[in-house]
């Protein structure tokens, strides 16, 4: 107790600090100068004494009030009556000065939340040691399987091979899916926007899930719309993890017509310039009563019930999450027997905007062909370009074309010849290419392969492509990592033959370190163009030996090889000293650009100077 004069409250608060004495939160009023000047029964109950005991106090676990007064909410572990508690206090400013708080015992919650934090903490590192353990053998299947694609085999060989591919790889995709949505739940999904070029993106995803489409008989297209931007900064991972979702369930469900992935663009009524894309197939619909949960994670509707098709109904889930962590939002229409329309918007900077060339103005393209989706896609591409498109469903019709370009099935390219069009280019796919190579139809000027990219539509329709080269690309070029000298640092046997391989093909010269301390030591002896090291390997890991190299001032480059490709683990990688960061197995297109980019030139093993 001091002898100092007990702060009165004016009037007016008198009443509302007395009916403060009936709620069952705690009640502290203060000066100014942080000094006690009403304690309510409730705090009397939990830290004792009387009312007079506190008046003129200063409460020293409690913050003094900050200068210029305002509202605050702050949590304090304080000693009361029933031991050691967490009290959250809500402190604002009273009329006249000085202020009030309420108090509420939370240190129940808190204990829920640590236990939820920790239960989260362990789920995450069982996750994550899991996935890893499970993608180490996967990306050595996968990564066998494609070396062994590479080799001599019989038919019935390579289909037994394209079955191990798509169960190594499907296994990877669930394993990411489980891992992104572990992520998201926990707020800890990263983005890592990049300039990408949308239109590059569908194609990719497309030509991907070609092989399945063509498996079942259907079509795939792609059509980029005039207001689809050429360029946005966006996570390119993540986009096309949402396009291979909903382009797969399309392909998934849907057994007759086929699949088409529009890419446009919009501004929303924000004014802010949207990424739409749109997936539409010809398959069976989706019932009321399944549309209500579409979204939720392991729905899998009338699929389950009529276990028509595997899966973990993770993919819509995903869409949707992802979606969600790019501010964007997705939907769909459907209805049964008439096919479903999935759309995700997602609002993206965009860096170039849709171009205003329309290469194929004041050209007539006549698209021939008995399946509707495939036509007309085909049609609207034309059309997005600047042709004159027409669709043609019935052979009979052939007959009655006058000029154009024709793009007609093959099936009907005997009866194209009863019309006059300027040029015939005959539509098939990548296993009937041979078969029209072989033994092209009569009239034909060349071929396109489905699916169509849009720069070889251009191309044929406008004549500029000088040979039927450009959806059948030469392989006769020089090897592209030729001259290179690169250390693979790889403990597992089979990533470390599969990466060693990969580097052969490629044309360069592999050598081999079991571990990080002999990945280091090679490193030091110098005569290398670059390094890949795994994260993960006994005496010292990836990581660590970078910032070996790096504490050392040797300047190669590095590159990360994991089985976890997290921006958690990219972050850690690049935060250590190295340059770049790939998945297992290692993709021969990205080890070739990554490698050529860090590698050509003045970048063999040197001393910095200093």
């Amino acid at each position: 107790m001091t002898g100092d004069i007990p702060f009165q409250a004016p009037p007016e608060a008198e009443a509302a600090l007395a009916a403060l004495d009936a709620v069952g939160e705690l009640a502290l009023a203060r000066a100014a100068d942080g000094r006690v000047t009403f304690v309510n029964h409730a705090f009397l109950a939990a830290f004792g004494g009387s009312r007079s005991d506190w008046a003129g106090r200063w409460f020293a676990i409690a913050p003094a009030g900050r200068e210029g007064g305002g509202s605050r909410r702050y949590d304090a572990m304080m000693r009361t009556r029933s031991g050691m508690r967490w009290i959250e206090w809500d402190e604002r400013p009273m009329p006249g000065g000085g202020s009030i708080a309420m108090g509420r015992d939370v240190t129940a919650r808190r204990a829920d939340d640590e236990a939820r934090a920790q239960a989260a903490s362990a789920k995450a590192l069982f996750f994550a040691s899991v996935t890893h353990e499970l993608r180490t053998p996967l990306s050595g299947a996968l990564g066998m399987a494609r070396l062994l694609g590479q080799t001599p085999l019989k038919p019935d060989q390579k289909e037994y091979l394209r079955a191990i591919k798509e169960t190594a790889a499907h296994g990877l995709d669930l394993i990411d899916e489980i891992l992104d949505l572990s992520r998201i739940e926990a707020g800890k999904l990263e983005l890592r926007p990049e300039p990408l070029c949308p239109a590059t993106a569908a194609r990719q995803v497309v030509e991907l899930l070609t092989p399945r489409a063509e498996q079942k008989g259907l079509a795939l297209a792609t059509v980029i719309h005039e207001t689809a931007p050429e360029e946005v900064l966006g996570d390119l991972g993540r986009i096309k993890q949402i396009l291979f979702n909903l382009v797969g369930n399309g392909v998934k469900y849907t057994e007759t017509g086929g699949v088409r992935l529009d890419v446009s663009g919009d501004t929303d009524v924000e004014g802010r310039t949207r990424l739409i894309l749109t997936v539409r197939d010809s398959g069976p619909g989706i019932s009321e009563a399944d549309q209500a949960n579409l979204f939720e994670q392991f729905e899998r509707g009338a699929a389950e019930r009529e276990q028509r098709e595997g899966g973990t109904g993770l993919g819509l889930a995903m869409v949707k999450r992802l979606a969600e962590a790019m501010q964007g939002e997705v939907g769909f229409e459907s209805r049964p027997g008439e096919g479903s329309s999935f759309w995700a918007a997602l609002p993206l900077p965009v860096r170039k905007a849709a171009g205003a060339d329309r290469p194929l103005a004041g050209m007539a393209v006549h698209v021939a062909t008995a399946n509707r989706m495939l036509r007309d896609a085909l049609a609207d591409q034309a059309r997005a370009l600047g042709a004159d498109a027409e669709t043609i469903g019935s052979p009979d019709r052939l007959s009655a074309i006058e000029g154009g370009v024709l793009l007609v099935e093959a099936g009907w390219a005997e009866a194209a010849r009863a019309g006059r069009p300027g040029r015939t280019l005959v539509l098939t796919d990548a296993a009937g290419k041979d078969r029209v190579k072989a033994h092209p139809p009569t009239g034909i000027q060349g071929w396109l392969v489905t699916p169509v990219r849009r720069t070889s539509l251009v191309r044929f329709v406008t004549g500029a492509a000088a040979s039927q080269t450009g959806d059948d690309p030469a392989h006769s070029r020089a090897l592209p990592l030729m001259g290179l000298r690169i250390l693979v640092a790889e403990d597992d046997p089979v990533n470390a033959l599969i990466a060693e391989k990969t580097l052969s093909r490629l044309g360069a010269t592999p050598e081999r370190a079991s571990d990080g301390a002999e990945a280091l030591e090679r490193i030091r002896l110098g005569g290398l163009d670059g390094a890949l090291l795994d994260m993960r390997m006994p005496e010292l890991d990836g990581p660590g030996v970078a910032r070996a190299v790096r504490a050392e001032r040797l300047n190669i480059p590095l590159v990360a090889l994991t089985a976890n490709a997290t921006e958690a683990d990219r972050q850690s990688c690049l935060a250590a000293g190295m340059d770049d960061f790939l998945a297992k197995p290692v993709n021969p297109e990205a080890l070739t650009k990554t490698l050529n980019a860090l590698c050509r030139g003045q970048k063999r093993l040197r001393l910095v100077a200093g």
